[in-house]
């Protein structure tokens, strides 16, 4: 004697076809909260003197899928003797230390975008906003 049953797959199925769309979706809000936290953070520690670099601080998501980014970057110039100058990347790369100049307010750093950086805290953003997605999806 022998007895059979039939597994119905297809929700399971459905669950898995929506899957890489539920991870796109973690990933990207993910990667939207990271930028903002980034910018926000580099510009708390960044130097300060007329708050133009702190205003030139400013982040983008870029690509998709598992190659998008996220790209931080400050672009702070000027006209100094005739001549533009992005005192941004004198700032960021040392430059002041090298000229024996020294930063004007406590708490700020010339590495600004490199010290404001928390990659396990947004490493955890990103599992998270995934996870959640995944979730609403129905794993």
């Amino acid at each position: 004697m022998a007895k059979e049953f039939t597994l119905d797959l297809g929700p399971l199925e459905d669950l898995i076809r929506r899957t890489p769309e539920a991870v796109a979706r973690g990933a990207k809000l993910a990667l939207d909260e990271i930028k903002d936290d980034w910018v926000e953070q580099a510009r708390n520690i960044a130097p300060l003197n007329t708050t133009n670099l702190r205003r030139e601080i400013d982040g983008e998501v870029t690509g998709s899928g598992f190659d998008a980014k996220v790209i931080v970057a400050a672009n702070a110039t000027g006209n100094y003797g005739g001549k533009d100058f992005n005192y941004a990347y004198y700032i960021h790369e040392g430059h002041m230390a090298a000229d024996g100049k020294s930063l004007r307010k406590a708490g700020t750093v010339e590495k600004f975008l490199e010290e404001s950086q928390d990659e396990a805290k947004w490493q955890r953003w990103l599992e998270e906003n995934i996870r959640s997605e995944l979730k609403g999806e129905g794993w």
